[in-house]
């Protein structure tokens, strides 16, 4: 009787958790190999018994008649996905006698086992690097897809196999295997996707005709960090502005697109090489708790999630279920959302920047000037009520947008567009030039996040500013959270000006981009 262990991964979230798949083998006069499975294996796991036994006997790996037992440790964690397979098939082959028992040790194993033993990528590849490096396991050996993946986080040793028989000639011998090249893109040309994020927000914003308003409200979203909610008529070019907002950001940091890539490929969804883009995603109104939120059994990231480092897009933001909206309450200001169960709980990554849109109305002509409105006072209040004051005070810029006149889609002469805005090829380097100014001072905490003592720091209150923001919060009844992300955006106003600090103008101009909704 043998025993062996092989560490693997189980994901949880964006996250892998170590699992140590403990196997041991007893011959037995019976007619087959009897295979027990234990740890809260899900039915994935529970179903990888017959491939496992097929895989190994392709390799000339057959275990005699007797009883295989597979253990998953901690046995009280519920284990997922089939990147379990290789540790369990290497686990079995050192209990049956075809490897030493310490065989793999101080190694990483993942990947999906098919019954001809090939091997398949998995999604984690980053996660289970991360958690390499934080246990100080020498090595992660994978398929090459995963194994390239892993190789993006420095200071990792992944090793690419093809299959199972590779696998253990390494464990054998410890040859074999060669390290896997990082994805193309881990390094990077920091000035082409600079100059590349230019060209592209350029463009977007030139498709936009008119909303001079609405794009310096996207300016100063995408320079701070602040969320933003548009108001209009249908067709007034809030989706446009919304999906335009995106390629205002800054290119994310190789940090940055370490973060996107590691919850893309734990969703399953790795674009096959660091992500180079910010997510942009913008999920049906009909979306529900657990779709934009996270969860189910066992839980998986949001849309929140999906959307960290990038934008998320709520239109028809009233229509969208009650609870899930009151859930963004809490992300929105910590940049996470924490998922308990009874047994355990998890905390995924939702630092995004939320971008909402919605009529005026139900029918969406309240205040139009040509097309009349059929709803009546009490249901635009009802519609309105739909957004709790609570949600609706954690969205610092609000921004009603008019139906865009004639004049303004098809201007006289080429280049006479009107507006207060300089030309769309100036906006993106104006978000590009506050944002190294607001690096410079505090580096990557964007102005939304700003605490207290860093907004007394950075955006002090002269006796004038004071004196306005006291009328304005008579007068509106703004919350003290309200106040904080006035200045908060005053802030970023000073940031687009190059300004050390904020002066009265900022703060009076921070007050018109927070409508009344």
């Amino acid at each position: 009787m043998r025993t062996a262990r092989v560490h693997g991964i189980s994901l949880a979230g964006t996250e892998a958790d170590l699992v140590t798949v403990e196997a041991r083998f007893e011959r037995a006069d019976r007619q087959r190999t009897e295979v027990v499975l234990s740890g809260l294996p899900d039915p994935v796991i529970r179903e990888s018994r017959g491939r496992l036994l097929s895989a190994l006997e392709a390799n000339r790996l057959r275990l005699p008649p007797g009883r295989l037992t597979l253990n998953l440790t901690p046995a009280g964690r519920r284990k997922t996905g089939e990147s379990l397979d290789l540790p369990l098939a290497l686990g079995a082959a050192a209990a049956a006698g075809h490897l030493t028992p310490d065989a793999g040790a101080g190694a990483l194993f993942l990947g999906e086992l098919g019954i001809d033993g090939r091997l398949y990528a998995v999604p984690g590849g980053l996660a289970a690097a991360e958690l390499a490096r934080r246990t100080g396991l020498a090595a992660i050996v994978a398929a090459p897809a995963t194994a390239s993946e892993a190789a993006c986080l420095p200071g990792v040793n992944a090793l690419a196999a093809r299959d199972l028989a590779q696998v253990v000639r390494w464990a054998a011998t410890g040859e074999g295997l060669a390290a896997a090249p990082p994805t193309s893109g881990a390094e990077g040309d920091g000035a082409a996707a600079r100059e590349e994020g230019l060209r592209r927000a350029a463009a977007a914003l030139a498709g936009i005709r008119g909303q001079e308003a609405g794009k310096r409200a996207a300016v100063v979203a995408a320079a701070g960090g602040h969320g933003l909610l548009l108001v209009g008529p249908p067709g007034a070019g809030k989706s446009l502005l919304a999906r335009a907002l995106v390629h205002l950001l800054p290119p994310p940091s190789l940090e940055e697109r370490l973060e996107i890539t590691r919850v893309l490929s734990a969703a399953g969804r790795w674009p096959r090489g660091l992500a180079a883009e910010r997510p942009f995603r913008a999920p049906h109104h009909t979306t529900s708790y657990a779709g934009l939120v996270g969860g189910g059994n066992p839980p998986a990231p949001g849309e929140i999630t999906l959307a960290h480092r990038g934008v998320l897009f709520l239109d028809e933001l009233p229509e969208l279920k009650r609870e899930a909206l009151e859930a963004l309450r809490q992300p929105l200001e910590s940049g996470s959302v924490l998922l308990s169960r009874s047994r355990h709980w998890i905390e995924l990554p939702a630092a995004f920047l939320l971008v909402a849109a919605m009529n005026p109305c139900p029918c969406g002509y309240h205040g139009h000037p040509a097309v009349p409105c059929r709803c009546s006072p009490a249901e635009i209040r009802r519609y309105h009520q739909r957004i709790s004051g609570p949600l609706l005070d954690r969205i610092e810029l609000r921004v009603e947008l008019p139906a865009p006149p004639v004049a303004a889609l098809a201007p006289a002469a080429p280049g006479a567009l009107p507006g207060l805005l300089p030309a769309a090829a100036a906006l993106p380097a104006a978000v590009a030039r506050a944002s190294a100014h607001r690096a410079a001072r505090q580096g990557r905490v964007p102005n939304a996040m700003l605490e207290a003592a860093d907004l007394d720091r950075w955006a002090p209150l002269g006796p004038s500013a004071r004196r306005l923001l006291e009328r304005a919060a008579a007068q509106r009844g703004l919350s003290g959270r309200a106040l904080q992300s006035l200045r908060r955006v005053a802030r970023t106003l000073a940031d687009l000006e190059a300004e050390e600090r904020p002066d009265d103008r900022h703060f009076a101009e921070a007050l018109a981009l927070r409508a009344s909704i």
